[in-house]
């Protein structure tokens, strides 16, 4: 009986957890206060935490929001681009991350971005053997 006992504990335990985990990991980030956007360096650090604690369509999520809200500032909305499209890579969504590499060699004028853009796309093609 008591060990009976002890695995329901155990199941409700994890049932418990479960439920928390899940409704943290769907969480989704706060992007504007007030009505308003946050700054763009806001996002960044916003994107760089999901995408360190691997949460990357929450990145993705955050880095959208740049791009929609920043239109103007095209290096933001370059690097924006690149990360989406790393975000992609690292989940080895391979065609979709090559999309965002390929805006932002084709659409923007950012060396640094074009360059690590290509790059990401060198390693596509070897990933893709």
């Amino acid at each position: 009986m008591k060990s009976q006992y002890s695995f329901y504990v155990f199941v409700v335990i994890l049932l418990l957890s479960s439920i928390i985990t899940l409704s943290c990991a769907t969480k989704s980030p706060v992007l504007y206060k007030d009505g308003a956007p946050l700054s763009i360096s806001e996002y960044e650090k916003i994107a760089q935490s999901e995408f360190d604690n691997k949460r990357y369509s929450k990145a993705i999520e955050v880095y959208e929001a740049i791009m929609t809200n920043f239109p103007d500032y095209s290096k933001a909305v370059a690097w924006a681009h690149y990360e989406v499209g790393f975000c992609y890579y690292v989940q080895e969504k391979y065609d979709e991350a090559e999309k965002y590499f390929r805006i932002v060699i084709n659409e923007f004028q950012e060396p640094a971005a074009n360059k690590l853009a290509q790059d990401m796309l060198a390693k596509i093609v070897e990933a893709k053997k």
